[in-house]
């Protein structure tokens, strides 16, 4: 059972919380993260996910999963979301060739 806590009393004890991060930045570093723990596992395996996921389907995954409230506003996060990640992958294949 979960138990009932008054809520004022409950906030006057936790400090403030911190403002959100923008989302396309937490999307940036949620995506760089994942483009190069992917690129060490398989070399190039970023590329192919990136080319995978076209905008349509980013825009399908921005309505469902309830981050846009419109299919307006799907298709231009999903293209906010495309350009992020071609953005990551030129960063990890700057990061690849510098290491090489």
């Amino acid at each position: 059972m979960i138990p009932n806590l008054d809520t004022p009393v409950a906030a006057e004890g936790r400090p403030p919380a911190a403002a959100p991060a923008p989302a396309a930045a937490l999307v940036t570093h949620v995506l760089r993260d994942l483009a190069l723990s992917y690129e060490s596992e398989c070399p190039g395996g970023f590329a192919r996910f990136r080319q995978a996921l076209s905008i349509e389907a980013l825009a399908v995954i921005a309505r469902f999963a309830g981050a846009a409230a419109s299919d307006e506003a799907a298709f231009a996060m999903a293209r906010q979301v495309h350009e992020t990640l071609l953005d990551v992958e030129e960063d990890v294949w700057a990061l690849h060739t510098a290491a090489h």
